[in-house]
């Protein structure tokens, strides 16, 4: 029995150090709210973010095989995972099929709508449309070690052009969760908690 539980355990330790150093796929929920009757816009949202290859710091963006140049990889790309000494491992990304810049245009169309704008697709434009621009400057999580638990953080940073005479709206955050181990699940909850604060930011703004 003392055996069968230490093979259990390596076995379990040897899955969990495999899933850090790969690449995980996580889907991700948007936040949700019903479309108002007023004013139309359009939102456009545009994925800024720079990705390094090597970066000296975890909170820049960067991907392990190094797909940095590679669009397809980069606008699904939420999280790079990390070993107890902060050596950066495996990424994760979104669903093929899903971008991040979809995720957030949700969440910025969640804010519209709660303040009874109606939020439309391109195609529906019209003259009196509001065009709304997000430019996504920085919107990432990453592992960072800590004495008793790791830490899950995100961050982020957007500029929103409203489409008026009014200022842009910033949109900045940066989150911190302490957990024992940093599960798939982990990196769910960190995108969802920042796509969340964007929507509360932005309909405060409206």
């Amino acid at each position: 029995m003392k055996y069968l539980k230490l093979a259990c355990l390596l076995l379990a330790t040897t899955a969990l150090f495999g899933c850090v150093t790969s690449r995980s796929v996580v889907g991700v929920d948007a936040p949700q709210a019903a479309n108002g009757n007023g004013q139309k816009v359009a939102i456009t949202v545009l994925d800024e973010r720079r990705f390094e290859l090597k970066p000296e710091i975890p909170e820049i963006p960067s991907l392990k095989d190094g797909e940095i140049t590679d669009k397809t990889i980069t606008e699904r790309a939420i999280a790079r995972k990390r070993n107890g000494y902060g050596m950066a491992l495996g990424d994760v990304l979104l669903p093929e099929g899903t971008k991040l810049s979809d995720l957030i245009a949700k969440s910025i169309a969640a804010a519209y709508g709660q303040a009874g704008y109606r939020v439309v697709q391109s195609g529906e434009k019209t003259a009196d449309t509001q065009a709304v621009t997000v430019h996504v400057i920085e919107f990432w999580s990453w592992m960072s070690p800590g004495f008793l638990t790791a830490g899950v953080n995100n961050k982020l940073h957007l500029k929103v052009e409203t489409g008026n005479a009014s200022p842009a709206v910033e949109i900045v955050r940066q989150n911190r969760e302490g957990v024992q181990v940093v599960t798939e699940n982990d990196w769910k909850e960190s995108t969802q908690q920042g796509l969340k604060a964007i929507t509360e930011t932005m309909a405060k703004n409206l």
